[in-house]
């Protein structure tokens, strides 16, 4: 029908999907502007008429020509949401600047045609930000002067750039070694978004090698931003401003993306290469974090802060309570007690051995408490150490413990 109508490829069993049906739609009011036009040259409408046909429009096509108009004016800054009757109003605002309004609402509805991304092939990516993520810092060096503001900011920031403006993710412009293109009929905006949806979803990171890396641990998380920026991994440095934890935690999974999966003989440890630049980089920053864990152990360590066995919480928290202190200064003043019970002025020897039964060593890996509690003041009273202890004498005498002291050991073995 005068070229207006989408040509049908020589495959006579194309699908008509929703988002063709779509396009054709957009491409049948073109049609019906020209005729009014026509119209209105001729006499037989007038302008005011054109106006009015307008309020007739839906908020999402009202909304879709606006932002076109602002775009392509070099106002894309104005593309900003407003209540959905206001589209309407703010669209024909605008047409009323022009010299020949329906000339531009015209091209305006013809650009939407050929340009305008159909909604149905946004749907993959909407409510996911690490998707949103990864496409947007295909297009890094375009929005280098946006700021987005957490989650909703930038996914509906990149659902309007892909709509509005498809042709800004041109297959030759964007920085991706891994690309797993589609070829088949239909809208070149289309096929196009369908490759790069295809090349992210079979080549993203595998949830197996992210296993170690736990959104509900905010230290570790914290920790794998500062790395990964360090080390200049992190996309959208100054472009995207993440708010909570949870999207700092999509930040590192779109960044790990981004990198290529592809392996090189050039890529790894000086004994062991042939990783990928991504595998590499995830050995790189498992290691980092292993060591950063032992670091942190030994620190804790030597700040005085003491491991408690998981099967001896209940046991330490009861003391505490029963003789009304806290648990950190029920502990000290129990080794202050038995030094002073157990070490005689003459045997002061530096090397001390502490041997306990096998079942104790299990302990060490269940340890469930590393804390180190505030010293009450002074002026809350202690019993005294005899007193103290008493409850923890009782428990030994219940168990039959005995204990055996010499010069070289504390606690002997005690037998099975």
């Amino acid at each position: 029908m005068n070229g207006q109508l989408t040509k049908l490829p020589d495959n006579q069993d194309y699908p008509f999907d929703q988002a063709s049906i779509i396009y054709n739609q957009s491409q049948f009011l073109k049609l019906m502007t020209d005729e009014h036009i026509k119209d209105v040259k001729f006499g037989r409408r007038r302008i005011e008429d054109f106006y009015k046909d307008l309020q007739k429009l839906s908020s999402a096509d009202a909304r879709s020509l606006l932002y076109i108009d602002n775009n392509l004016s070099g106002k894309s800054w104005e593309n900003i949401t407003y209540d959905e009757d206001d589209y309407k109003s703010l669209l024909i605002s605008q047409l009323k600047n022009y010299p020949d309004p329906m000339g531009r609402y015209n091209f305006l509805v013809n650009y939407k045609a050929k340009n305008v991304l159909p909604d149905s092939y946004l749907d993959w990516f909407k409510n996911d930000l690490r998707c949103s993520l990864f496409l947007m810092s295909l297009i890094q060096s375009a929005v280098s002067d946006y700021a987005y503001k957490g989650k909703k900011e930038l996914i509906t920031g990149i659902s309007n750039l892909l709509r509005y403006h498809i042709s800004i993710l041109d297959c030759t412009s964007y920085n991706l070694d891994y690309k797993d293109e589609i070829h088949r009929d239909g809208d070149w905006k289309t096929v196009f978004l369908l490759s790069i949806k295809s090349t992210y979803l079979k080549g993203r990171t595998e949830d197996k090698e992210l296993k170690w890396l736990d959104v509900s641990n905010h230290e570790q998380i914290e920790w794998a931003c500062d790395y990964l920026e360090k080390n200049k991994y992190t996309i959208l440095k100054g472009v995207f401003f993440p708010e909570t934890i949870e999207e700092k935690y999509e930040l590192i999974l779109a960044s790990l993306d981004r990198l290529s999966n592809i392996k090189s003989d050039d890529i790894g440890t000086e004994k062991n290469k042939g990783y990928s630049p991504r595998s590499y980089v995830l050995f790189s920053i498992k290691k980092a974090w292993d060591g950063q864990k032992q670091y942190d152990a030994k620190r804790k360590t030597n700040d005085g802060i003491i491991n408690i066995y998981k099967r001896n919480q209940e046991r330490l928290d009861e003391l505490a309570k029963k003789n009304n202190v806290t648990a950190n200064k029920l502990i000290n003043k129990y080794i202050e007690d038995a030094h002073k019970k157990m070490l005689s002025p003459n045997d002061q020897s530096e090397k001390q051995v502490l041997e306990y039964p096998e079942d104790l060593k299990d302990d060490e890996k269940n340890m469930n408490l590393s804390s180190k509690e505030e010293v009450l003041p002074d002026s809350n009273p202690i019993k005294p150490p005899t007193e103290l202890t008493s409850s923890i004498d009782k428990k030994k005498r219940h168990h039959n413990v005995n204990v055996k002291l010499s010069r070289k050991k504390i606690f002997e073995k005690p037998n099975r």
